[in-house]
C-alpha cells in the first residue's frame, strides 16, 4: 500500500519498481551528505538497509506523513538505532518534514529559513536538530521508538503487535535487525515470544551484511545458520535481496501474508551499498566517507557512482552542507550565550598563558591495559566496540600490531554484555586476572543484574571498563552517554569504583583496581579531556587529592599543586569544590577564575575513588570551609549524594553550605563535546557561579 491520507483512505503518493530503486539511491546521497556534515555516524549500515528502507516508507507500509500518530498506522521499530540516518533520510522523502522545521530548544533557527523537507537531514548529530546519533521519538515526528541499545527494540515491537491483536485498531509491525545484533540474548527471548504468542502481524527484517564494529559476524560471535535458528524458534523465514527492490517488495508481501506464527525476512545486504570505497570494509560501520567533500572516498564519489550528478549538482550540495555550517555557527553563540560570564575569557587555551594538552581518556585505560597484558594470568574480554574503548591494546601493546600470545587471552563475547560479566565471573573464579568492558550504559547498565547477583554477591574480582562516561561522548546522543552508573555500581556491595580525571589518573587507576580482590569499575571518557596531572602526581587509591592554585603560569598544569588529602594542613579556603572525573579539570579552572576574579582562595578535592569514598578527607574540607560544592558528570547527586552522606555523618559541628553541579535529571543529546558540556551546565563557569552564589 503506497503512502495515505488517512481521513479518506485515497493515496498521497505511491511508487514503481524503477522509481523506488533510483528514491533509494537519492536517499543514499542524502544519508551520506548528512554524515559528512556530521562529521561522524554510520556509513556502511545506513547503506546496507537503505533499499529496504525505501521498500518500506515509500511503498509498503499503510502509514500518513501528515498524521503521524494515526492509531491506523503500520508500525516500524528501528531496533538497531544506530542506522537513524537511514530511517531519517526515508521519512524526509515521505514527506514527514515537509511541514516542519527542527528546533533548538524550542526555538528555530535563523539557518533554517531556506531549509524544507528532507533537507533538514544535513543537520545531523547536530544540537537542537532532532536529528539524534539515535533516533529520539520526542524530538522527531514518524519515530516509534527512542532506540540504540542493541536487542530492545525487538521486544517493543512484540508488544506492539500483541496489542493490535487484541484491540482495534488492526495494523502490522516490522522490526529492524542487525546481523551483529543477533549476539543479544535478548532478541532470542523475543524471538521465542513471538513465536509461542503465534504473533502473525510481526514482522522481523534483518539486515544481513555480515559485518559489525570488530570485524565480521563470522570472527566476532559466529551465528550461522541463522535462519535455521529462527525457524527452530517457530518463525516462518523468507530470504531476499535487500538490493532487488522487486524482491524486496514480494519478501514483504510473502511475509504479510504468514498465518499462525511470526516471519522474519532475511536481506543479504552489502555494508556500504552505493559507495564502491566502503562496500565490505569493516572500517566504514561507524566512519563518514573519509575524504569528505571530493577524492576517492567522498560524497562526490558515491554520488557519480549513483548516476545522480543531475539531481546534486555542485552548487547544490555546496548550499546544502553551508547550511548545515551556518546552523552549527548560530547554535556555537547560543551554546556560548550559555555560560556565563567573568571579566575575560578563561576558557580552555583561549589565552597565552595557562595553556592545556588535551587527550583522549579512554587512551590511559589503553596503556594501562597494554601493560597489565603482559601478566600471564591476565586475560581480557571484547563486546565489539574494542578499539572504540581501547581494550584491543591488551593484545596490541604498541598500538599497532597483535602479539600472538596475548591475542590468544583476548575473547570476543559479541554484543552481549550480560554473558560477558558471567565469563569473566568464571575466569576470575579459577584465579585469573580479568578485564570487561564496554561503554558504560552496556558494561555496567545493561548488565547491571549479573554484576549485582553473580559478580558483587560472589565478590568475584572482575574488572569492568566504563567507557564513554557522561555527556561528553558527544553527538551519539543519550543512549550512548552513561549518567547513572556511579549510582549504579557504588550502592553494590563489594564492589569498589574510580571516576579518574584525565588519561594519566585513568591509567593509574587502573593498574589500580587489577590489584585490588574485589569487583571493581573504572569510569572514564571518550573525547580529549585537559591533561592535568603527570606520572609524578600523588595517586593512593582511596585517598583524594587536594588541589591548590598556586598562580598563573604559561602550562595550567604548572599553575597547581597536588597533595594527598592526608598529607594536606589546611590553609583557611573560602570554601572546597569536590569533584570525580573530568569535573575534576573544571573545577581546577573554577578555582582559577575565583581567585582571579574575585581572590577567594578554593581547596579543589580529587575524588578519584568514589567508592571506598574518602569520607575524612571531604568531612575535613567541609570542617575547614563551611561551604561545598560538588561536581560531577553525572545525574546530579550520583556523586553529590555520596558526598553529602558523608559530610553528615561527619561531626562538623556547624551547619555547612552545599550544592552540587550536574545533570539535571535528564538524558544526554547530540553534539559536539564541548558544546554538550557548555549547554548541560558543567563548565568551570558554572561551577565558579555556584560557589558565588552559595557564598553570597
Amino acid at each position: 500500500m503506497p503512502i495515505l491520507d488517512s481521513s479518506t483512505g485515497e493515496v498521497r503518493c505511491t511508487y514503481t519498481v524503477s522509481e523506488l530503486a533510483h528514491a533509494a539511491d537519492e536517499m543514499r546521497v542524502w544519508n551520506t551528505m548528512s554524515l559528512l556534515a556530521a562529521g561522524s555516524g554510520h556509513l556502511g549500515g545506513t547503506l546496507s538497509i537503505m533499499d529496504v528502507t525505501a521498500a518500506l516508507y515509500l511503498k509498503h507500509i499503510n502509514h500518513d506523513p501528515k498524521n503521524p500518530d494515526w492509531e491506523g498506522r503500520d508500525r516500524v521499530f528501528w531496533s538497531a538505532g544506530h542506522k537513524a540516518p537511514a530511517l531519517y533520510a526515508a521519512l524526509g522523502m515521505a514527506g514527514y518534514f515537509d511541514d516542519r522545521l527542527v528546533t533548538f530548544h524550542d526555538e528555530v533557527l535563523d539557518t533554517l529559513s531556506d531549509v524544507k523537507g528532507v533537507e533538514q537531514t544535513v543537520l545531523l548529530r547536530k544540537l537542537g536538530s532532532g536529528f539524534e546519533g539515535h533516533p529520539n521519538r520526542f524530538k522527531l515526528p514518524g519515530l516509534e521508538l527512542s532506540s540504540g541499545s542493541l536487542g530492545q527494540g525487538f521486544g517493543v515491537a512484540c508488544g506492539s503487535a500483541l496489542s493490535a491483536r487484541i484491540s482495534a485498531p488492526d495494523y502490522n509491525c516490522y522490526v529492524i535487525l542487525g546481523d551483529g545484533e543477533q549476539d543479544e540474548g535478548s532478541i532470542w527471548e523475543a524471538a521465542m515470544f513471538a513465536a509461542h504468542h503465534h504473533l502473525d502481524n510481526l514482522v522481523a527484517i534483518l539486515d544481513l551484511n555480515g559485518l559489525q564494529i570488530d570485524g565480521s559476524t563470522e570472527d566476532v560471535m559466529d551465528s550461522d545458520v541463522l535462519a535455521d535458528k529462527y525457524a527452530a524458534f517457530g518463525w516462518e523465514v523468507i530470504h531476499c535481496d535487500g538490493h532487488d527492490m522487486a524482491d524486496i517488495l514480494r519478501a514483504l508481501e510473502e511475509a504479510d501474508a504468514v498465518t499462525g506464527k511470526p516471519a522474519i525476512i532475511i536481506a543479504t545486504t552489502i555494508k556500504g551499498k552505493g559507495a564502491p570505497y566502503a562496500e565490505n570494509v569493516v572500517g566504514y560501520h561507524g566512519s563518514p566517507p573519509k575524504d569528505g567533500r571530493s577524492g576517492a572516498e567522498s560524497l562526490d564519489t558515491l554520488i557519480e557512482h549513483l548516476g545522480l550528478t543531475e539531481l546534486f549538482p555542485a552548487d547544490r550540495v555546496d548550499k546544502l552542507l553551508g547550511i548545515a555550517e551556518r546552523y552549527q555557527v548560530e547554535v556555537d553563540e547560543r551554546v556560548d550565550a550559555m555560560v556565563p560570564k567573568f571579566s575575560r575569557d578563561y576558557w580552555w587555551n583561549a589565552a597565552d598563558t595557562m595553556q592545556v594538552e588535551m587527550d583522549a581518556t579512554r587512551n590511559g585505560f589503553g596503556e594501562a591495559i597494554a601493560a597489565i597484558g603482559a601478566d600471564k594470568n591476565a586475560c581480557a574480554l571484547g563486546a565489539d566496540i574494542t578499539s572504540s574503548i581501547r581494550m584491543d591494546w591488551f593484545y596490541m601493546p604498541d598500538g599497532k600490531t597483535e602479539d600472538p600470545e596475548r591475542r590468544s587471552r583476548f575473547f570476543s563475547c559479541g554484543i552481549a554484555e550480560a554473558n560477558m560479566a558471567l565469563v569473566a565471573s568464571g575466569l576470575v573464579k579459577e584465579g585469573k586476572i580479568v578485564f570487561g568492558g564496554s561503554y558504560g550504559v552496556f558494561s555496567t547498565g545493561r548488565n547491571w543484574e549479573q554484576l549485582r547477583t553473580t559478580v558483587a554477591y560472589n565478590d568475584y574480582p572482575v574488572k569492568m571498563a566504563d567507557a564513554h562516561g557522561g555527556i561528553s561522548v558527544g553527538p551519539d546522543g543519550g543512549t550512548h552517554q552513561s549518567l547513572e552508573e556511579i549510582s549504579l555500581i557504588t550502592i553494590l556491595p563489594n564492589f569498589v569504583m574510580t571516576v579518574p580525571a584525565d588519561s594519566a589518573e585513568t591509567n593509574k587507576a587502573t593498574r589500580a583496581i587489577a590489584a585490588i580482590p574485589h569487583p571493581a569499575v573504572v569510569r572514564y571518557a571518550r573525547e580529549a579531556t585537559p591533561v592535568v596531572t603527570t606520572a609524578e602526581t600523588p595517586f593512593e587509591f582511596g585517598t583524594a587529592n587536594v588541589i591548590r592554585f598556586r598562580q598563573e603560569a604559561d602550562n595550567f598544569i604548572d599553575a597547581f599543586e597536588h597533595v594527598l588529602a592526608t598529607d594536606y594542613t589546611s590553609e583557611n579556603e573560602d570554601l572546597a569544590i569536590i569533584a570525580c572525573g573530568p569535573m575534576v579539570p573544571e573545577a581546577m579552572r573554577a578555582a582559577y577564575i575565583l581567585k582571579q576574579e574575585h581572590d577567594i582562595e578554593v581547596r579543589v578535592l580529587d575524588a578519584h575513588t568514589v567508592k571506598p569514598l574518602d569520607e575524612a578527607s571531604i568531612a575535613k574540607a567541609a570542617v575547614d570551609t563551611g561551604v561545598i560544592v560538588t561536581a560531577e558528570e553525572h545525574q546530579v547527586g550520583g556523586f553529590g549524594n555520596l558526598v553529602a552522606g558523608a559530610i553528615a555523618r561527619a561531626d562538623t559541628g556547624s551547619p555547612i553550605k552545599m550544592a552540587m553541579v550536574g545533570v539535571q535529571d535528564r538524558f544526554g543529546d547530540s553534539g559536539a563535546p564541548w558544546e554538550l558540556v557548555k549547554s548541560f551546565g558543567l563548565t568551570a563557569e558554572h561551577i565558579a557561579t555556584t560557589c558565588l552564589d552559595l557564598l553570597e
